[in-house]
């Protein structure tokens, strides 16, 4: 009964909301270990923006990850939930979580480096910007805080991403 509620909680909910974009994107990424090391790489992904009111809007992404450095390399499945404050037509502030899910081959290609001390799971709370170029063009930037020890004994791998996207 209770997942019924849910579910026509969210079809409701949804179908009250005003304008829909769906769109695609790209960033660079560099995560931070600890302060010290660096990984670089690349996102891909989509998204989904769902108008509250003039200003405020959900913005839901799914994307692949890869991120390397000289000893290792990783690739993530994330899902992201962004609430977005648009403070003009062109800029906004964007924050929200990102669940970071190891993909492929990662727990085995990091044993060796990390063994048990490793998890499949990497939550973080971003804040970022977006400014829309056009319509249909925005440029971001976020950063990520990390909420879980992604690797133990590394300390915080926090994540910055700067990229563009096209909204269809």
């Amino acid at each position: 009964m209770k997942k019924l509620f849910l579910a026509a909680f969210a079809v409701f909910a949804f179908a009250s909301v005003g304008a829909q974009d769906f769109g695609v994107f790209a960033n660079y990424v560099s995560n931070s270990f600890d302060g010290d090391d660096n990984a670089s790489g690349f996102n891909i992904g989509v998204l989904a923006e769902f108008s509250i009111s003039d200003q405020f809007s959900v913005q839901p992404e799914v994307a692949y990850t890869s991120s390397s450095d000289n000893d290792f390399s990783y690739n993530l499945i994330n899902v992201n939930a962004m609430a977005r404050y648009n403070v003009s037509e062109e800029f906004a502030i964007l924050a929200g979580p990102q669940i970071g899910f190891a993909s492929g081959d990662i727990p085995d290609a990091l044993d060796d480096a990390f063994g048990d001390d490793f998890s499949s799971l990497n939550l973080q709370l971003a804040f970022g910007l977006a400014y829309n170029i056009t319509e249909e063009i925005f440029a971001q930037a976020r950063y990520g805080l990390q909420l879980n020890e992604h690797v133990d004994g590394i300390g915080a791998v926090n994540t910055l991403s700067v990229g563009v996207g096209y909204r269809f």
